[in-house]
């Protein structure tokens, strides 16, 4: 199975009072490591329709060193700071890899 691209799935359960403040910290971080990384090809926050509290985060990359560059950008460190400081629990996150379509 090849793991190129890599698609990362984050779920995070979010205090309703600062779900705000953490939608705004998934743009920055997005739009920084959509701009910033030539590796990051896509990263987006959807929220299931039905439970605000719950974000997650699809975020695909070229392979997995592009993600390991991600971690250590200067956007994420300040993602993953607030993230503590906003009570965001991690829930799951899981590395998948496309198998359909194949290109």
């Amino acid at each position: 199975m090849t793991t190129s691209p890599l698609t990362i799935v984050a779920e995070f359960r979010i205090p309703a009072e600062n779900r705000d403040h953490f939608l705004e910290l998934c743009a920055y971080d997005s739009a920084h490591s959509v701009a910033d990384e030539s590796g990051c090809q896509r990263f987006e926050a959807v929220s299931p329709m039905d439970d605000p509290q719950t974000v997650i985060l699809v975020e695909v990359y070229d392979d997995e060193a592009a993600f390991e560059t991600h971690l250590a950008t200067p956007h994420f460190k300040v993602f993953e700071v607030a993230v503590k400081e906003l009570g965001a629990e991690l829930v799951s996150l899981r590395k998948t890899a496309r198998i359909a379509p194949r290109s």
